[in-house]
């Protein structure tokens, strides 16, 4: 905590008490294990969980010893931010919905590489009382991951070319086929965790060790008609022997891999030859990180 100006000499750890959940407006707990062994949460407390993996428990072959504390550290922080803002919104907007406010059926339409579910709802209003049951159409899919794959050494980011459904066009453009360059990406399977996906994902389609993760956020893709989450992250890697062809022939992946400078990189999201939404957030959180992740990297 001294690497961020943050004295923590004079705090310790104390035992969790009744009294002091009771005192408490809001119970945040953080070890992976915590919500299973923590205390009851008295039911006028608002409880939130954050279930990081403990760093002291972190495997610490070739890598500081600090390292999974920094990393913890930094999740904190990004958490505590995040719902700091949520607070301060829902004190603007003087609301605060949650699913509770929301009454639905659902019947399964189609099922088939994805999901089709047709749903009636109502939901509460702004200015009090409830909608008419009306209809909408739900596009579900698993969630997925993203990774920006960065070279601090050589300042250069990987990226992968491929064919997208979705980018086909009714008027299509010679200059702007369904071949989309974009970052690294995969579905996260039962049992995975997304830190997981990250790792075999930027393996299998571009041959890329991530030496360390950083999250960068994570996002609803089109919320209008779909509940896919995707959670972005920067991955450490070594570019310098970097290309060639891959993906996996059973899932029909034929993947390009490309390796940018950072500047080429965003002349192209400028240019918009980088168009997907996802590649643009993560390579616009690059911009505003680059220069203290090389600090933490290089």
């Amino acid at each position: 905590m001294q690497e961020v100006g943050v004295d923590i000499r004079d705090q310790s750890s104390d035992l969790l008490t009744a009294r002091l959940l009771a005192q408490a407006d809001w119970v945040i707990t953080l070890c992976d294990h915590a919500d299973e062994h923590c205390p009851v949460i008295p039911a006028g407390t608002q409880h939130l969980h954050w279930g990081l993996p403990d760093p002291g428990g972190a495997e610490l072959a070739g890598v500081d010893e600090l390292e999974p504390f920094r990393r913890t550290r930094q999740q904190v922080f990004a958490l505590i931010k995040q719902w700091l803002m949520e607070q301060e919104l829902k004190s603007v907007c003087g609301v605060g919905f949650t699913h509770k406010d929301v009454e639905l059926s659902r019947e399964t339409a189609y099922r088939g590489f994805m999901q089709l579910q047709k749903i009636q709802l109502r939901h509460r209003l702004f200015e009090g009382g409830w909608s008419d049951t009306f209809q909408r159409e739900l596009l579900v899919r698993h969630p997925a991951v993203m990774v920006l794959l960065y070279d601090p050494e050589q300042d250069a980011v990987v990226l992968v070319e491929q064919f997208r459904v979705g980018a086909l066009s009714d008027s299509p453009d010679e200059h702007r086929g369904p071949w989309l360059l974009e970052m690294v990406a995969g579905i996260v399977e039962p049992g995975e965790s997304v830190e997981d996906v990250a790792k075999r994902e930027s393996l299998e389609e571009a041959g890329c060790e991530v030496l360390a993760l950083e999250k960068i956020t994570q996002v609803l893709t089109s919320p209008g008609g779909s509940n896919e989450t995707i959670t972005l992250f920067c991955g450490r890697v070594d570019s310098s022997n970097v290309g060639g062809i891959h993906g996996l022939v059973e899932e029909h992946e034929n993947i390009c891999v490309r390796v940018l400078s950072y500047t080429v990189a965003l002349q192209a999201m400028e240019a918009g030859i980088i168009r997907d939404a996802t590649s643009t957030i993560a390579l616009q959180w690059l911009q505003l990180n680059r220069n203290e992740l090389r600090q933490r990297w290089c």
